[in-house]
């Protein structure tokens, strides 16, 4: 009981708690990394109903491979990031700097990333038990770190898009990244075979462009 359930969903919160301790080198409170962090845990549910909810697009599947790449994009990638940006919006900006807001932003698609991991984890641990088959641990904890890293990181570029807004930069492009990348991931991730390393590098461009995005963001107010 304790190794199949106990333990595992206390690895997958362990990004959550060193992200916590990390986080708080940018001077940023407590407080404000607290809410980021449940404002994350909160987003699971509404995306969740949305996603359930939906129509299905099933109508569209002349090609299995389009229709798959489109449901990522438009589904995962849309609705996510669009719940991401309006529960990262209440987040403190007056008293942040362009860093220290991509920060708290990764503190919330950290969170958000943790709990779909608990709940992606029960459920493929409920599936193998029902089929009398063993859970493949290490293919689970794989696709759990690289998607939280994947959550982060769109997170963050959500929040740069926020913060621009707040700096009346109004920055669309950042979000438009966000919602295709993730798109693009969850596309390359549902794989079950090598195509699914093809994530990969969408993990390491979503990284980069955070960068890219956070200096660009940081020259404009730099000029200002």
């Amino acid at each position: 009981m304790i190794y199949q359930l106990v333990i595992p969903i206390i690895v997958c919160f362990l990004p959550v708690l060193v992200g916590l301790f990390f986080f708080k080198k940018f001077d940023l409170k407590f407080s404000s990394l607290f809410k980021a962090l449940l404002l994350g845990l909160l987003a699971i549910l509404p995306i969740s109903l949305l996603q359930y909810f939906l129509p299905d697009l099933s109508f569209m599947n002349t090609n299995s491979i389009l229709y798959s790449l489109i449901k990522s994009i438009v589904v995962i990638g849309l609705i996510e990031e669009a719940f991401k940006a309006l529960l990262i919006y209440p987040l403190p900006k007056k008293s942040c700097t362009a860093l220290q807001f991509l920060m708290l932003s990764f503190m919330f698609g950290l969170s958000l990333g943790c709990f779909e991991s608990v709940v992606y984890y029960l459920d493929h641990l409920q599936r193998a038990a029902s089929k009398g088959g063993v859970l493949l641990y290490y293919t689970i904890f794989l696709r759990i770190f690289s998607s939280d890293i994947i959550h982060m990181t769109c997170a963050g570029l959500c929040g740069l898009f926020v913060y621009s807004i707040f700096k009346k930069e109004k920055r669309i492009s950042y979000f438009v990244y966000a919602v295709i990348l993730h798109g693009i991931y969850d596309f390359f991730a549902a794989f079950q075979n090598n195509l699914r390393w093809f994530a990969l590098p969408v993990i390491i461009l979503a990284c980069l462009e955070c960068r890219i995005k956070y200096q660009s963001l940081q020259n404009e107010e730099e000029n200002t």
